[in-house]
C-alpha cells in the first residue's frame, strides 16, 4: 500500500515548504530603477514594491518551492550550453536608459555566440585538461563533445551570431493551454518586454525565449525580433512607470474582476489585500 507520510505524520515536502517559507521577502527594498522582469506587469504592484511598501500577501513556502524547482530547470539549460562553450551567462547588470525616465536594469540568462569554431575547440580543450575528473571518463566525454561541435560546425559554418536567451519554466497545464490558443509566442507579453530590454542593451535585433514545462520537459523556443510595435510598447511601459514613481503618484488600481471573473492579476498579487482594501495600507506609507 502506498503511503504519503511517515507514521508520525510528517513528510519532507512540508519540511521543505516550511524551510522555503522562512526565506520569503516580507518588505521590499525601495529602489529608483525599473526591473526588466517587471515590464508589462501591473503598474500598481510595481509602484508599491519600488516604494518599499510591505507586502500584504507575501509568498508562501509552497509557492517559493515551485519557483525554486522551476529555476533549477532554467539553470540546467543554461549550464548545458555554457559547458559546451557556445554560451555564457552575463555577469554584468545591463542598464538601459530611456530619456527622462528611470533606468531599466536586468541580467539576461544566457548569451550565445560562436565567431570561430576553431577558437572554441581550443578553449574547450584547455578546459578539459584542467578537469580533475576520472581520465577514462574524461577522454570519452571529450571525444563526444568534439564530435558534437564538429557536427554543429558543419551545420553552421559561419558560426552562431550573438543571440540573447531568456529561459522560462511553466507547468504543463499552462504550456498546453497556450499552445491550444494563440501559442506561446503571444502568451506572455511581459516576457517579450523583458527580453527586448536585453536586446536593446546589447544592441541586438533578435532574441529567443525558451519555454520549458517543468513537470514534463516539453520545450518551445520563440524568436523575438525588434519591431515598431514592440519598441512602442516598451517605451510606453517605461515612461508610464517613471511618471508615477517620479511624481509619487499611485497608478490606478487593477479591477477586482474582468468579464465577471476574478482578475488573476489581483488574485496572484503580493499586494492582493491592499488592492482589494486600499485603506488597509500601513499608516504613514502612502495615502490611497
Amino acid at each position: 500500500m502506498e503511503t504519503t507520510a511517515h507514521g508520525d505524520g510528517w513528510n519532507i515536502k512540508d519540511l521543505l515548504a516550511d524551510l522555503m517559507g522562512t526565506t520569503a521577502e516580507l518588505e521590499p527594498e525601495p529602489r529608483a530603477e525599473i526591473w526588466a522582469s517587471d515590464l508589462g506587469k501591473p503598474l500598481v504592484d510595481r509602484w508599491l514594491q519600488m516604494m518599499g511598501i510591505p507586502y500584504s500577501n507575501p509568498l508562501t513556502g509552497k509557492t517559493l518551492m515551485t519557483f525554486f524547482l522551476g529555476k533549477q530547470i532554467e539553470v540546467g539549460v543554461e549550464q548545458m550550453l555554457i559547458r559546451c562553450g557556445v554560451g555564457c551567462r552575463s555577469q554584468e547588470k545591463l542598464v538601459v536608459q530611456q530619456p527622462d525616465c528611470l533606468p531599466v536594469v536586468g541580467r539576461p540568462d544566457l548569451v550565445v555566440q560562436v565567431a570561430n569554431w576553431e577558437a572554441l575547440t581550443a578553449v574547450d580543450d584547455a578546459q578539459w585538461e584542467d578537469s580533475p575528473r576520472d581520465r577514462m571518463a574524461l577522454v570519452a566525454q571529450k571525444q563526444a563533445l568534439k564530435a558534437l561541435l564538429s557536427g554543429w560546425r558543419q551545420r553552421y559554418p559561419e558560426g552562431l551570431p550573438t543571440t540573447v536567451f531568456e529561459v522560462k519554466s511553466l507547468n504543463s497545464y499552462a504550456f498546453k493551454y497556450h499552445r491550444g490558443e494563440e501559442g506561446l509566442s503571444n502568451a506572455y507579453p511581459h516576457h517579450r518586454l523583458q527580453l527586448y530590454t536585453y536586446m536593446r542593451g546589447l544592441g541586438l535585433t533578435e532574441g529567443h525565449l525558451v519555454y520549458v514545462a517543468r513537470d514534463t520537459g516539453w520545450m518551445e523556443e520563440v524568436v523575438v525580433r525588434e519591431t515598431e510595435q514592440l519598441e512602442k510598447a516598451w517605451i510606453q511601459d517605461v515612461e508610464s512607470m517613471s511618471y508615477y514613481y517620479l511624481n509619487e503618484k499611485r497608478p490606478p488600481l487593477e479591477p477586482a474582476q474582468v468579464d465577471g471573473k476574478d482578475n488573476w492579476r489581483v488574485s496572484y498579487s503580493r499586494y492582493k489585500d491592499y488592492l482589494l482594501n486600499p485603506r488597509e495600507v500601513p499608516s504613514g506609507a502612502f495615502t490611497f
